[in-house]
């Protein structure tokens, strides 16, 4: 450990001892049981992460969890509605099916079809097997709840960076339900709405739904088209039925639509057309002359029944699920008005998965053991079309890949806390897994097979098994006060390059490893009227799975290698305050230092990316919110918040060769809400200074010297309405 990180660790316990000193004085001086110091004190969260329901303050993951009242302060109803605000983690909407999450540096590019996800996203405890769902629209949440680093005991092997939780709101046995309604810039508006309440005894039913529509920010001035607009559809529907006190029956339903021209990209370099008609003159100004606009259309589909049954010391529990999603999109790869190269991938995507785990107490034990089968068959098809401004061929001419991936994975797990006094307990975790893999493969080359050869179908198959450790040794000086130190081991499967498969290459790559240290500390602080949290780690990766867009033969590929090491390690620090009635305070701060340890022959010509920055993994991130809410004439009250969120400079490939530097990002939402009558009117701002940055960069496909980039959302604004029944 270098004197750098022995710093951190030193700064770390030396800070986690003096918030375990306040936290101890101020409960002493402002007992929480007056209703004034349960009025000035910050809400208390219950979580799930660890698969039961557990205070924040007293859950030993760096862990960060938002309540349903917390995202509709914040006014979030996208995942990328919270980028910056969570410790750690860097978010970037560049499209509905690549969509960046990276944990503490770590995120996987799946424009593979055989590459997993390294964030796993979880939807009231089903996991998605593919992360192109996962930017569907949010509402009627009770809580998201984003766990940072490797989980693999008790989530699973593709959870080696962190997971994502989303747990929808059950219905209850009284009628209730909410409207929103908004209109802003862009032609856009938005419209949910939610009910749920009893039907009989013992049986209630929710019902949810979401409508999503914007302009595009980019306009296309070839074909007329906004791009990068909005276009969604979303329903859901919960039924529970408790015939007993002891039998807890869940069903779930869902369904969503979206059909969009997202995924714009702007020419960044001319390259090899600078100086001509078909130059971009202005890389940041969302104008482009483009011959095709780029389609993107998801259909998403999911049933689920949880069966909770109270059984001796403990409660059983049975989840089963069905899911899955067909997927289509098409873009320009010259990205001029010429008709040169194009490109896309159609997915269609089914999952079956069945959890059993048995969760109870036995003496100074809690502990949850189970087992876990899942099984996934995703089918592919990518398609690379040579325009007739290449010269080539005289019309359009197709080459198909063909990829069909079929995965099982079976597991059983063991997690458990033991309490050796009131302060002192131990948690561990142990999961088994055994997965294997086959794929199906075939390519139809373009007729002279300069694009692509052909290759006749083969089947390939692979399988592995590992062990996922963890522990953590906590220790509480107080009841609001926690100190934990812990190690835990992940991994992510091994795979197939399906877009790189040769006859003489089965273009597989290996899987990957972590193993994680970490010390933190949580505490209740002035009394209860703050909470604060910090924490430092290390993660060291062994073959580190690398997703890489590569020309091969003038085609894009996305292909991946393994880094022989990498390394990340940081602090990261969460403060939610209430400094005085009303007023309320969030802060985060991270320092992450994330760089390849060891990348020799990182591409087929021998680069070295040994010592580069990993993608997505700025050095400094924060945030901070202050919102403020005070009573103005009867049951009316004022509402008033404004958010920044900063990073410094992000890298978007393994290369480095293309960054954004550091972006500030500002964001206000303000309005009036009548308490009694349950409604509220508000105006709300994103990116209210009107920045232009960069969320993805990269080469072009084609256009030798030719430079692309993603721009982020601009300046929005609007005005919405709700009301609660």
């Amino acid at each position: 450990m270098t004197s750098h990180i022995r710093k951190i660790v030193k700064w770390s316990l030396c800070t986690g001892v003096a918030f375990a000193g306040i936290a101890q004085a101020q409960a002493q001086r402002a007992p929480q049981s007056s209703p004034t110091a349960q009025d000035d004190a910050v809400p208390e969260i219950v979580v799930t992460a660890e698969r039961r329901e557990t205070r924040l303050l007293d859950t030993p993951i760096a862990l960060t969890a938002f309540t349903a009242a917390d995202l509709e302060d914040a006014n979030v109803s996208r995942i990328e509605d919270l980028a910056g605000q969570i410790p750690g983690v860097f978010i970037a909407d560049r499209s509905l099916r690549t969509q960046s999450i990276a944990i503490r540096g770590l995120s996987a590019d799946l424009n593979n079809p055989g590459l997993d996800q390294s964030v796993g996203i979880y939807v009231d405890g089903v996991y998605m097997g593919r992360a192109t769902p996962g930017n569907a629209s949010l509402f009627d949440l009770q809580r998201i709840e984003v766990l940072r680093g490797p989980q693999g005991a008790l989530y699973g092997k593709n959870t080696i960076a962190g997971a994502i939780n989303y747990i929808t709101r059950l219905p209850g046995d009284t009628l209730e339900g909410r409207i929103e309604a908004g209109y802003g810039n862009y032609d856009a508006w938005q419209l949910r709405a939610s009910a749920s309440g009893p039907l009989s005894n013992g049986i209630s039913l929710g019902l949810a739904g979401a409508i999503d529509q914007r302009s595009g920010f980019v306009h296309n001035t070839a074909t007329g088209t906004d791009q990068d607009n909005l276009d969604a559809l979303a329903l859901r529907g919960t039924l529970r039925i408790q015939p007993s006190a002891d039998i807890d029956i869940i069903l779930r339903g869902d369904i969503g639509r979206d059909r969009t021209n997202a995924g714009s990209s702007d020419v960044l370099n001319n390259g090899a057309f600078a100086g001509t008609p078909l130059a971009d003159a202005d890389p940041n100004d969302r104008t482009v002359t483009q011959n095709r606009d780029p389609v993107q259309d998801r259909d998403t589909w999911g049933v689920s029944a949880e069966i909770d049954w109270t059984l001796g010391a403990g409660t059983l529990t049975s989840l089963t699920a069905w899911r899955g999603f067909t997927w289509h999109n098409f873009a320009d790869n010259d990205y001029t008005v010429l008709d040169m190269l194009a490109s896309g991938i159609d997915e269609d995507q089914q999952q079956v998965s069945q959890e059993i785990r048995y969760a109870g107490e036995a003496g100074a034990l809690t502990y949850v053991a189970g087992l876990y089968y899942f099984h996934q068959q995703l089918d592919t098809n990518s398609i690379s079309t040579v325009g007739v401004d290449l010269g080539i061929y005289p019309n359009p001419v197709d080459a198909i890949v063909k990829g069909d991936v079929t995965s099982d994975s079976y597991a059983a797990f063991l997690h458990g806390d033991y309490a050796f006094s009131d302060r002192l307990s131990l948690t561990a975790g142990l999961r088994y897994t055994y997965e294997k893999k086959k794929l199906v493969h075939a390519q139809q080359g373009d007729p002279l097979q300069l694009l692509l050869p052909n290759i006749p179908q083969r089947t390939l198959d692979r399988s592995e098994d590992n062990f996922s450790p963890s522990a953590s040794l906590n220790y509480k000086p107080g009841e609001d006060v926690l100190l934990y130190a812990s190690y835990s081991r992940g991994f992510k499967s091994g795979g197939f390059n399906v877009f790189g498969v040769s006859p003489t290459d089965d273009a597989r790559y290996a899987p990957e490893h972590v193993d994680s240290y970490e010390i933190g500390a949580k505490a209740a602080i002035l009394g209860g009227r703050g909470r604060i949290a910090i924490d430092v780690f290390r993660m060291d990766y062994s073959n580190l799975q690398v997703n890489q867009l590569i020309n091969v033969g003038g085609v894009p590929r996305f292909m991946t290698s393994n880094a022989a090491s990498a390394r990340t390690r940081g602090l990261e620090a969460e403060l939610v305050l209430r400094p005085a009635r009303g007023f309320d305070l969030t802060a985060t701060y991270t320092y992450l230092d994330a760089n390849f340890v060891d990348y020799r022959n990182a591409t087929s010509g021998g680069a070295d990316y040994t010592g580069n920055r990993l993608p997505r993994a700025p050095e400094h991130s924060g945030s901070i919110a202050a919102q403020y809410v005070t009573p103005l004439a009867g049951s009316l009250e004022l509402f008033v918040r404004g958010e920044a969120t900063l990073h410094s400079r992000v890298y978007f490939g393994a290369d480095n060769a293309y960054s954004q530097g550091g972006v500030a990002l500002f964001n206000a939402r303000f309005g009036i809400h009548d308490e009694k009558s349950g409604w509220g009117v508000y105006l709300w701002g994103r990116n209210i200074g009107n920045r232009d940055y960069a969320i993805q960069r990269s080469s072009g496909a084609i256009v030798p010297g030719q430079a692309i980039q993603t721009l982020g959302a601009p300046r929005t604004y609007g005005v919405e309405a709700t009301f609660d029944f």
